[in-house]
């Protein structure tokens, strides 16, 4: 006779274990240990093991799916259950009698195990005893592979499977564990609040996991010890796996536990990845639909709405963001355009979580609910935020990259949104200019509200109807085929923005007040603009910045 249950509660280590029921099943040999973390763990059993479980592989399923697992149970002929209570469980009274009956009827002990004593004490014991050391690192490294893979491959009771994995890794290290995305924000935790960044110190050291492995470990020294993972994700994702160590040493067998978990996690992403190409891409198309007017019925506008899930009485705004690159020496490729706009995508969704994103060729169009009752100088404010962090954002990845907003008006359900989405764009083709307008520079996001006049100019998208709007005095200006005509062009804007005055020109272009002078001179001389008709410089104000309008269709910049 092998190694029995009986001998198991005899060692020291584990002398607060208890017998709850089935002790005439305490001879019964153990071959194996592994713990039930799914439901579907019992397709990985051969038979004879010991189980352990706190019940967290069932804690939502219903009473019948917890007895089909048992019957699945009763054809392994396992040696032994070993029960942690303490979880939250779903009518865990009632599944535990049944634990109770079925251990009963089949003669296996079934064992309270105290909820301060880890799982892998016992593992570990249990593999001593039948195994040599190499041979206990490969039972355990299939026992946690086993579960891990049982956890991604159920179609189980719990939806979020990413918790799961990360509560299975807690359990069998007896530590807390914590993942962070790319930007250093918790994803997910069994620390407690999700609010925490990751920030990995300078005086971090390389750590020796002590097995073969494609990652690199870091150990970190704070109040606690913590051990960093970075893992690359099949889907172009980084990730960062941390290890405090609270509660337990941190070892080897941690670490063979560790790696199985970001197996099981490197496959649950492809999966929410491949569900969410998915998913985006019908909304992409439903969205298409909305903004472009494309809905034929109320009906359609309703299922819309719904499978959107969102209000179709609601109040929205739509903004439009694009990006460009500040200090390219050439012009970007397709493929560097794409990954910037990539990039500005998993930007914007990633600070505004709550909101519809839609990509539009090479822009990124975000529909956003929002609170009729708020002032424009709240939202205003609120955009420069968001524009401001997202901005924050994409310079850690390219310090030169730029984002641009177009910002619509307000409009009350979906039925509108074409009329905003209208409205965004046409004032994101004025953010290049927009500081013109509103007498700001560096300016980042335009509002369609905030362009006056130059609303009735949106409505013309041909460059020869708006020349018309572009005085013959400032078109001699433009016309003007010397090598001075840019100076001259910038000299007379500055001298219109201030306000005539020829001191503050020429401080501004930091040029001599004679050069400044003789500038106006040669403008007033080449174009005959009178600058003491206050109509005219009007005129010539707004023809400077119908002419940049008229360049921007023409080089077809948005």
């Amino acid at each position: 006779m092998g190694f029995t249950v009986e001998e198991l509660l005899k060692i020291e280590e584990v002398k607060n274990l208890s017998v709850i029921c089935g002790q005439d099943g305490l001879k019964n040999e153990i071959k194996g240990v592994t713990i039930i973390e799914a439901p579907d763990i019992a397709k990985f059993i051969n038979g004879g093991e010991l189980l352990l479980t706190g019940l967290f592989a069932f804690k939502t399923c219903s009473v019948d799916e917890y007895k089909d697992f048992l019957r699945e149970l009763g054809k392994k002929e396992i040696s032994g259950l070993a029960l942690k209570r303490g979880r939250t469980v779903k009518e865990a009274d009632v599944k535990i009698e049944l634990l109770k009956e079925f251990a009963r009827d089949n003669h296996i002990p079934l064992i309270e195990v105290p909820f301060e004593l880890s799982f892998q004490v016992i593992i570990g014991l249990v593999m001593e005893h039948l195994f040599s050391d190499e041979v206990t690192q490969l039972k355990y490294y299939k026992t946690t592979h086993d579960n891990f893979s049982a956890l991604t491959l159920s179609n189980g009771f719990n939806e979020n499977k990413i918790r799961d994995i990360l509560g299975l890794l807690d359990k069998m290290i007896c530590n807390p564990v914590s993942l962070y995305d790319q930007y250093m924000s918790c994803y997910e935790t069994t620390a407690g609040e999700k609010n925490q960044r990751l920030k990995i110190a300078a005086d971090a050291t390389k750590y020796d996991p002590g097995i073969l492995t494609n990652y690199i470990y870091l150990k970190q020294e704070d109040e606690h010890n913590r051990y960093i993972v970075e893992i690359n994700l099949n889907v172009g994702l980084r990730m960062y796996l941390v290890v405090t160590e609270m509660m337990s040493t941190f070892s080897l067998m941690d670490c063979i536990a560790l790696e199985n978990a970001i197996i099981a996690l490197q496959y649950e992403f492809s999966r929410i990845f491949a569900v969410s190409e998915l998913e985006k891409k019908f909304q992409n198309d439903l969205l298409h639909n909305i903004l472009s007017g494309n809905i034929e019925s109320i009906e359609e506008l309703k299922k819309s709405s719904s499978l959107l899930d969102v209000n179709i009485d609601g109040y929205y705004r739509v903004v439009v963001f694009g990006v460009t690159n500040e200090k390219s020496s050439r012009k970007d490729t397709i493929n560097e355009k794409m990954h910037h706009i990539d990039l500005l995508e998993e930007t914007v969704a990633h600070k505004l979580p709550k909101s519809k994103v839609y990509r539009d060729l090479d822009k990124i169009v975000v529909v956003m609910e929002v609170n009729s009752d708020s002032s424009q100088i709240e939202y205003r404010e609120e955009l420069k935020d968001i524009l401001k962090q997202i901005q924050a954002f994409m310079t850690v990845q390219n310090k030169y990259l730029k984002v641009k907003a177009g910002v619509g008006r307000i409009v009350q359900g979906i039925l509108q949104l074409p009329k905003t989405y209208k409205e965004a764009n046409d004032a994101f083709l004025f953010v290049d200019i927009a500081g013109d307008i509103v007498g700001e520079s560096a300016v980042q996001m335009m509002l369609f509200s905030d362009l006056g006049i130059f609303k009735l100019l949106c409505q013309l998208d041909d460059p020869e109807m708006l020349r018309e709007y572009v005085p013959e005095t400032l078109g001699k200006l433009y016309d003007y085929k010397k090598p001075q005509r840019d100076d001259l062009i910038m000299t007379l804007k500055t001298y219109l923005d201030k306000n005539q005055n020829l001191s503050k020109t020429a401080k501004s272009l930091y040029v001599h007040y004679k050069t400044a002078a003789y500038r106006i001179e040669k403008i007033e001389k080449i174009t005959g603009i009178d600058f003491n008709n206050a109509n005219e410089v009007l005129a010539v104000r707004i023809g400077l910045i119908v002419h940049r309008m008229i360049e921007n269709y023409e080089k077809k910049v948005i």
